[in-house]
């Protein structure tokens, strides 16, 4: 990823089409988050440096997490850099005593499926998402 950051010669029309590097996206997903981040040292703090320059290095990193105790997650380096970069997020149904977690907006119990989609370009956004059981 180091290989892939912008050096002092990219010009503005390079960054916007990401012509100074050649390579596939690199996309990280991490499950249960609150789980790999409890450990004495978390594994992706190496990611953070490169999180401010995610869109133009091709890295994709997503987290997933239980809402209960997503308030006091906020204080995690990895999870306070992303809420920093105002990255676009997903919350679905949780108690509202967690408090504003994306922006202004607190949990709140909603229907199975239903979430709020939380982005800088379009604000707060009520979705329904879709589940198919895996083929057997």
């Amino acid at each position: 990823m180091r290989e892939r950051l912008p050096g002092p010669d990219v010009t503005p029309e390079m960054l916007a089409n990401r012509s100074w590097w050649k390579g596939p996206q690199l996309y990280v997903l991490v499950d249960d988050y609150d789980l790999v981040a409890a450990a004495s040292q978390n594994p992706l703090l190496p990611l953070l440096e490169f999180l401010p320059q995610a869109r133009d290095i091709g890295l994709h990193l997503i987290i997933t997490r239980r809402i209960g105790g997503a308030a006091r997650a906020m204080f995690d380096p990895v999870i306070g850099r992303i809420r920093e970069l105002a990255s676009p997020g997903i919350m679905m149904s949780g108690p509202r005593e967690e408090g504003p977690l994306f922006g202004t907006i607190k949990p709140q119990v909603l229907p199975p499926g239903r979430a709020w989609m939380i982005t800088r370009k379009h604000g707060a956004r009520l979705v329904q998402l879709a589940w198919t059981p895996p083929v057997r």
